[in-house]
């Protein structure tokens, strides 16, 4: 098969033109009214932007205050393990981690996170059991 040479290419934006009449404003082509643009929102001012201020520094000191007592929890169950490891406990660090626990499940609303607590103090309730025995 052989091209037998070249049309010259026209430009589509020209011909698009002809059908709509030559404005260029598609609204008026369809006989519509033409659109306004949109109203901008007003900026928060007031009490109202005072408050939302006031929640975001909230969640974010809880979030802080959260992972404190998490890292404080972890450092403890830390100091449990290598106590059960080497058979020295300490008995200071068995009831600082009961206590972090029962403040921590009294902070949240998680029942998951309710359920591991109550899992942490019962195991250092355990084990300052036997530390009593052994005595």
């Amino acid at each position: 098969m052989r091209v037998e040479g070249n049309r010259p290419v026209r430009s589509s934006a020209a011909r698009r033109d002809d059908r709509v009449g030559g404005s260029g404003n598609f609204a008026e082509a369809l006989g519509g009214e033409p659109i306004s643009a949109p109203a901008t929102a007003a900026p928060p001012t007031g009490i109202g932007a005072l408050f939302a201020l006031q929640e975001v520094g909230d969640s974010t000191a809880e979030r802080r205050k959260a992972m404190a007592r998490a890292s404080h929890i972890l450092d403890r169950l830390g100091d449990l393990q290598l106590g059960l490891l080497t058979g020295a406990i300490d008995r200071q660090s068995l009831a600082d981690l009961a206590a972090s626990a029962r403040a921590a499940r009294g902070a949240t609303a998680d029942p998951g996170l309710q359920g591991v607590l109550d899992e942490i103090e019962l195991r250092a309730a355990v084990e300052l059991a036997k530390l009593s025995a052994a005595l």
